[in-house]
């Protein structure tokens, strides 16, 4: 009788754990397409064959990861803010996204061009407000980037 009770038991505790849903991500990174993310896309896009359409479409990208975070966190990527802000920190970003940004991508930014400095340092405070660890590393790149 034993025996059967712990059977079922078992029997039941394995039928519950394959019911339980598939672990989520912790960070939404873009969606996936082919096993490959859209961050890693158009970031291997923007390093490889690097144009100015590239850079206007990985503005837009960040802003949607920084905007709409997703995962199970509901905060951007590590090291996305970061990145997002060195780019907006290039002069040579706010001159390609004012030529080459579609209208479309110039309205999901949601700011200008005369506010990429701004936003930089916006985001600069939200890598280090959300990742804590990274303050060592960000925080004196900012103050010499925003000198």
């Amino acid at each position: 009788m034993r025996l059967k009770t712990l059977g079922l038991l078992l029997g039941l505790g394995l039928l519950l754990s394959s019911c339980m849903p598939a672990a989520q991500i912790l960070y939404n990174w873009g969606g996936e397409y082919n096993h490959v993310t859209e961050y890693e896309r158009l970031a291997y896009h923007s390093t490889d064959k690097q144009s100015p359409e590239s850079i206007c479409s990985m503005l837009v990208l960040y802003e949607q990861l920084v905007k709409q975070p997703g995962g199970l966190r509901q905060v951007p990527p590590p090291g996305i803010c970061a990145e997002y802000a060195w780019l907006l920190a290039q002069p040579e970003t706010a001159t390609a996204f004012a030529e080459y940004a579609t209208s479309r991508q110039k309205m999901s930014l949601g700011f200008t061009t005369a506010q990429f400095l701004d936003r930089s340092r916006e985001l600069f405070e939200m890598e280090m407000h959300y990742y804590p660890e990274s303050v060592t590393f960000i925080k004196p790149l900012a103050e010499r980037l925003f000198k």
